[in-house]
């Protein structure tokens, strides 16, 4: 994937349907031009700022990651090798993203 994403690391899918669903509702607040798509676990913003809901590491091989979010309910009870995991593939794919405005 060469575009530039946000990712929100979850637990497990029901607390990416939660985290979707709060985020969603909090955009609105400041627009209404959000377009959610639940088979790509991803929320578009004004048709260029994409979030994508994530709970593998596998998922993110490939990235360049903009902004990186951890959902509450994955960093209070999720597992923390899985999180470790997650953060460093996450972290792969920020540094690939600053590596091209570079």
């Amino acid at each position: 994937m060469e575009d530039v994403v946000n990712v929100f690391l979850c637990r497990d899918g029901r607390d990416i349907e939660i985290s979707m669903n709060e985020y969603e509702d909090e955009q609105r607040r400041f627009t209404d031009n959000i377009k959610v798509n639940r088979h790509k676990r991803t929320v578009t913003i004004n048709e260029e700022w994409v979030t994508m809901f994530v709970i593998y590491p596998e998922y993110l091989a490939g990235m360049h990651i903009n902004e990186i979010t951890i959902s509450t309910r994955m960093s209070t009870g999720g597992d923390l090798d899985k999180l470790k995991h997650m953060l460093v593939a996450a972290r792969q794919g920020r540094l690939a993203f600053k590596s091209t405005q570079a």
